[in-house]
């Protein structure tokens, strides 16, 4: 199959799946405002971005994988030993990071004044289903590297229609019923159980028997480590990046805050999704063109995908100060979340054109075996980030949270842009050479 067709394919089944996410999100984010109130809404999202933040420390070793099972002539006992010593991996990580994050959220609960509100039987088996999911979300990160590296897409997604379901239309029908932040939890953690036990029987049927189990290869594992702790420090600075807005807000102004900012980043988020999907699809492909002949086709593609991006954010730009705040009031029905909220939709429009054109050129490098690049310039973006909301939170609150966002991204983003043209260019003259 060509470059273009296989590109096509594999995007249409990421975006698909996220269209219909990006939907169902849309309709259970004014429902479950409506359902729990906006002060426990906010507390509802602080505690819902612990997995998202957790599923980051896998170390990279997700995205070693999906490289190392894309690279071509990859030797059969090669690939065995890539999915069991994975596995091992993932299940000591992942039994020491749930242990780690139960003992972060037990702190949590006795000191910040978020949490004060919350009733503690509540609190505590919230808690609970926390570790759990972070534990079996943990699993099938290992579990989805598989589909991914084969350019299953269809398959990969699952997580998207199951989990995904369950965080947004699923959990706004069931607040209706039980406004209990611990019972939606426990839905969603149900959907990570069911979408575990798809993929295991996916995954069974091509590493049967004892293949499919773990063991550690300790030369594999030197590979996939050295790999992903290169990767791993750019994708935790970015989890950093998009999480810490909502601890700021909660330490430093409240849980209304949290909503105000939230709802707007999640706008921008979905849209930047897009572009991630594209991306997500195009790095084990990319992979697999780094030859002399397909090369230049690559090349064709970064370009073309890169210049749909920008016109796109253009256009975001012009309808979230053309009729964002029409929009707004009409998904949420709140005037006073609107009133706080739009200001921060207009000034994350402008650092969405930013930030929608680092997911290419991040895999890109990924591909050309340089993860450090993506990972120095995420760093370098989130220290910015994290310096300019501490300095400007206190005096503007939430708009100042949206500033900082914006100005780090306008710092750092420019030059990251430059350097991965220049590496790419070097790099695809070495290959024509060979």
């Amino acid at each position: 199959m060509s470059l273009k067709k296989s590109l096509i394919k594999n995007t249409g089944f990421n975006l698909a799946s996220y269209v219909y996410l990006l939907l169902a999100s849309f309709f259970s984010i004014s429902i479950l405002l409506r359902n729990l109130g906006s002060d426990m809404f906010g507390v509802y999202l602080f505690l819902g971005s612990i997995v998202p933040l957790a599923s980051v420390f896998d170390f990279g070793i997700s995205n070693a994988v999906v490289r190392r099972l894309s690279l071509p002539n990859l030797k059969d006992s090669e690939r065995i030993q890539t999915w069991k010593t994975s596995f091992s991996l993932f299940l000591i990580i992942g039994i020491v990071l749930s242990l780690l994050i139960s003992a972060i959220l037990i702190y949590l609960s006795n000191s910040l004044p978020l949490l004060e509100n919350v009733n503690p039987l509540t609190l505590n088996l919230t808690i609970l289903i926390l570790t759990i999911t972070v534990f079996i979300n943990h699993i099938n990160s290992h579990l989805l590297s598989l589909p991914q590296a084969e350019q299953r897409f269809d398959v990969f997604n699952s997580k998207t229609l199951l989990v995904g379901s369950a965080n947004t239309i699923l959990s706004a029908i069931f607040s209706g019923y039980y406004p209990d932040i611990s019972l939606i939890f426990l839905l969603q953690l149900v959907f990570h159980i069911l979408t575990l036990i798809f993929m295991a029987r996916y995954s069974s049927r091509i590493f049967s028997g004892k293949n499919f189990l773990p063991k550690f290869y300790k030369n594999e594992g030197k590979i996939l480590v050295g790999f992903g702790l290169k990767n791993f420090v750019g994708t935790l600075a970015s989890q950093i990046e998009a999480q810490f807005s909502k601890y700021a807000l909660g330490v430093m102004v409240s849980a209304q805050a949290i909503t105000a900012f939230s709802i707007p980043q999640s706008i921008v988020a979905k849209g930047a999704g897009v572009v991630s999907q594209v991306a997500q699809a195009f790095f084990p492909l990319g992979t697999s063109l780094l030859e002399k002949q397909r090369v230049r086709k690559l090349r064709a593609s970064v370009i073309a995908i890169q210049l749909l991006t920008f016109i796109g954010g253009i256009l975001a730009i012009f309808l979230s100060f053309s009729v964002g705040k029409e929009f707004l009031m009409w998904w949420l029905k709140d005037a006073v979340v609107v009133e706080a909220a739009y200001p921060v939709l207009k000034i994350l429009s402008i650092y969405f054109v930013l930030t929608a054109l680092t997911p290419i050129p991040s895999v890109l490098l990924q591909s050309l075996n340089k993860p450090q690049i993506p990972s120095f310039f995420a760093v370098f973006t989130v220290v910015t980030e994290i310096i300019l909301i501490l300095i400007l939170t206190p005096k503007y609150q939430v708009v100042g949270v949206a500033y900082g966002v914006l100005l780090a991204s306008v710092i750092t983003v420019p030059p990251f842009l430059f350097v991965t043209w220049r590496i790419f260019t070097k790099e695809m003259m070495a290959i024509e050479r060979e």
